[in-house]
């Protein structure tokens, strides 16, 4: 079976499929002109035969029909869409000063993944992504392995990512119980507790993903504002009350709290922090075919959302690390979150319960989701919720028996995610380096920085990836481990006896789908 299931189904035999110039693509009729198709000037110059403003049943502008075509896919969404907990780690391995710096260099260092993944999303906007470009970009004799393998990896990340959400959402509520209720659990509270909180968190995510789906679109621009809102209502009074540290304290004294030989090695192993932070910005290429307009909107806002959540990152680092004077006192608070007694010292009790409610409700709104076949009645992908949903439930029982194992199976988020995006980024340098008059014309691309930018962000990707999979203090015992190395490692031993086994005859990936245009 596929990783994923298509909303063009595939057969158990491989489809006819022309290869040219290195590409497979599937032999079928295309669009003609007023269709979405593109037409050909008399000076030789293509240009895109559709009016954008014109939309069908589901939305779709005639740019999203054509792009669709192309890749051999049913629109089955309805496009609603219009354009618009590691910090620890980083303290303890580094200090304020190497938080700071680290995500100083990754915010530079990602800028090529951002811009390589946004031409790819403006070349084919897909919800698969990166399982769908792998596929259509890689060298012929790999796209069908590497592509199952994006596949399981991309699955993977997302189902961990939308654990950590639900988890840290319980988490935060169990804060609140905390804060207002100091004397009744003494310094903590049994994990059972959080568990419970995590279930109904996705029961409300279940009911938000199948039945509200429609109103979302409706509400996401309320929610931003309230996001933003809910920043400076946190960080002012943080800038106003809280102690603070001398520049010097920020800036320059990086500190080793984990034991390791060195504080070159202990920065090194403190990355995930930063890293983690600037994973994700490909989130909304997920939604590109609930998206108008796809091809110009997506990479806009994928590169939009990056400079956003840099700069607010940036912003909130600096604040927090300015007024926490002691690291030590605050990675030692009972909630196990240094942010709270950043809090605790800065505003009354009724205000961090405040705070926090909010921040409960944006991170739950952020769970409800788009997440692949489609209900006919509800829109929405019920099956896969059902799935996710049920994977989440899973891991909150770990989580009764051990914390760390949680955490270190949703550390994997930013471990996968890096692989995909690895896997993506260098199969379209591979084409662009070998064929490039195969790539399609796209709204937002790359020209002839394409080869330079393409080769940082496999670079950055390959040196992220390897910061990630560090443990965070040594000696390493089975509750410090980064079990995501091992985890990561079964996945794909899984992965690839399913494929020989199986999934090598019945796979036969997404560009046997694409059309020749």
């Amino acid at each position: 079976m596929a990783p994923y299931a298509s909303s063009s189904s595939q057969s158990s035999s491989p489809p006819s499929i022309e290869r040219e110039n290195g590409l497979e693509m599937h032999d079928r009729k295309v669009p003609q002109v007023g269709e979405g198709a593109v037409t050909h000037n008399h000076d030789g110059s293509k240009e895109a035969a559709y009016d954008v403003d014109e939309v069908d049943a589901t939305k779709s502008t005639s740019a999203d029909r054509f792009q669709m075509e192309r890749m051999g896919k049913d629109q089955v969404f309805v496009r609603h869409c219009k354009p618009m907990a590691t910090f620890s780690q980083g303290l303890v391995d580094g200090g304020r000063a190497g938080l700071i710096w680290s995500t100083i260099v990754h915010a530079i260092g990602f800028i090529p993944i951002v811009l390589s993944m946004a031409e790819m999303a403006s070349i084919a906007p897909t919800a698969y992504s990166q399982y769908h470009w792998v596929s259509e970009f890689a060298h012929p004799k790999v796209q069908r392995l590497l592509s199952y393998y994006t596949g399981w990896i991309s699955t993977l990340a997302w189902q961990a990512g939308n654990a950590i959400g639900v988890f840290l959402t319980g988490t935060l509520i169990q804060v609140i119980v905390l804060e207002n209720n100091p004397d009744s659990f003494a310094d903590t509270f049994p994990n059972w507790h959080g568990s419970l909180l995590v279930i109904a968190n996705v029961l409300i995510t279940v009911i938000g993903n199948i039945f509200l789906t429609r109103y979302i679109p409706r509400v996401q621009t309320a929610f931003f504002v309230l996001h933003i809102l809910t920043f400076f209502a946190v960080m002012i009074p943080i800038c106003i009350n809280a102690p603070k540290a001398s520049a010097r304290d920020v800036f320059a004294d990086f500190q080793n709290l984990g034991g390791w030989p060195n504080m070159g090695v202990a920065i090194m192993a403190g990355q995930l922090s930063a890293i983690y932070m600037m994973c994700g910005m490909d989130s909304f290429c997920h939604i590109s075919e609930e998206v108008q307009d796809a091809a110009k909107s997506v990479p806009r806002s994928m590169m939009s959302i990056y400079v956003v959540s840099v700069t607010i990152t940036l912003a909130a680092w600096f604040i927090i690390c300015f007024a926490m004077p002691d690291v030590e006192l605050a990675l030692e608070h009972p909630s196990l979150y240094p942010f709270i007694q950043v809090m605790e010292q800065s505003m009354p009790i009724t205000w961090v319960t405040v705070e926090l409610t909010l921040i409960v409700a944006l991170v739950l709104f952020a769970n409800v989701c788009y997440l692949t076949a489609v209900h006919p009645k509800y829109r929405a992908p019920v099956n896969a919720v059902y799935v996710t949903s049920a994977f989440s439930f899973l891991l909150s029982l770990i989580y009764i028996g051990s914390s760390t194992a949680f955490y270190a199976f949703t550390s994997l988020m930013t471990v996968a995610l890096l692989q995909c995006y690895m896997f993506s980024i260098s199969s379209i340098l591979w084409r662009r380096i070998y064929l490039p008059e195969t790539i399609p014309e796209s709204h937002f691309s790359l020209g002839h920085w394409g080869i330079p930018i393409n080769a940082m962000a496999v670079v950055w990707c390959a040196w992220s990836l390897f910061c990630s999979f560090w443990p965070q203090a040594i000696p390493i015992t089975a509750d410090g481990f980064n079990w995501a190395s091992a985890i990561f490692v079964g996945v794909i031993l899984v992965a690839t006896v399913h494929y020989f086994v199986s999934g090598r005859k019945t796979y036969h990936g997404l560009v046997t789908l694409v059309k020749r245009m």
